[in-house]
């Protein structure tokens, strides 16, 4: 066998990654493993994260609502009635999914404000058991200058 020979039978044993399918494969996969990495956008509940307002509107009453979302998915603000005058304490939870639950009162004397965000708006029904009112609300997440973002 010639030197020529010798010397290529060794440059193919030495040259297992572009014929060994497991390796090929192998090096895609962790590839696309690293490169997937979604960190930059939010998800879960910091998705809906930050300031929110709106309007809600019913038979009898009507008004403004405003509330702080924080990290965890907590809801506080107000709802103000345009009808009556006067401002309400507004208490709940946002999931990860936008399911939206807030509380002005206790849930059996109060109003209950139930609904779904998405990253940018949300709606819903409201209702006061305890009086027969209930309604419509909507609103959107604030922007960076305290605008409301619209779509």
């Amino acid at each position: 066998m010639s030197n020529t020979s010798q010397k290529s039978k060794k440059m193919k044993k030495h040259m297992p990654t572009s014929r060994n399918p497991f390796i090929v494969i192998l090096l895609m996969m962790s590839f696309l493993i690293f490169s997937c990495n979604n960190d930059d956008e939010p998800g879960g509940v910091e998705l809906y994260q930050g300031t929110w307002s709106g309007t809600y509107s019913g038979d009898v009453d009507n008004g403004t609502w405003s509330v702080q979302i924080n990290e965890m998915g907590g809801i506080s603000g107000t709802a103000t009635s345009t009808v009556m005058s006067m401002n309400y304490g507004l208490t709940g939870t946002v999931n990860s999914d936008g399911d939206f639950l807030a509380t002005s009162g206790s849930a059996t004397t109060g109003t209950t404000f139930t609904g779904v965000l998405t990253a940018t708006n949300g709606q819903g029904t409201w209702e006061n058991n305890q009086s027969g009112l209930s309604g419509i609300w909507s609103g959107n997440k604030l922007g960076e200058s305290g605008n409301g973002i619209s779509f």
